[in-house]
């Protein structure tokens, strides 16, 4: 019994040195871990609204600096699942292309959605997917 205090006393600490070492290694050799939504925008989004959330010209809105995302956010969940099929205006420009809908589940579009407020919205605001359930239930289609 007293070796094995002794043992646990003296080989945890090193473990745990040991996991604190391989982490750094791994941060100092392959950098910062990316977002969990930047694959899932760029898979899902970047090829319509642009790797830095510029848009298509006339075509299709930028999310950067995006006034009408930013003022309808509580309405962004909604576009995912369903898309959007009328007309916005999005600073200043009209935009009548369709949105399609977009297969996700919660925790991806929650991912996303905080994705874009860090990278497009300049806000810290996180987000959860129960969060994003909620706002689907009160989706108009």
């Amino acid at each position: 019994m007293e070796l094995e205090k002794k043992i646990i006393r003296y080989v945890a600490p090193a473990f745990i040195f040991v996991i604190v070492a391989i982490f750094i290694y791994n941060l100092a050799s392959h950098g910062w871990i990316p977002h969990p939504g930047k694959s899932t925008y760029q898979v899902q989004c970047a090829q319509c609204h642009g790797d830095k959330g510029e848009g298509i010209r006339v075509l299709i809105p930028p999310l950067k600096s995006s006034d009408f995302a930013i003022q309808n956010f509580d309405s962004i969940p909604c576009w995912l699942r369903h898309g959007i099929s009328h007309e916005i205006v999005v600073n200043g420009q009209s935009f009548n292309q369709p949105m399609y809908p977009i297969k996700l589940d919660d925790i991806q579009v929650a991912n996303v959605i905080n994705y874009m407020n860090k990278e497009f919205f300049h806000s810290d605001k996180e987000i959860s997917s129960a969060w994003v359930r909620e706002r689907w239930k009160h989706c108009e289609q």
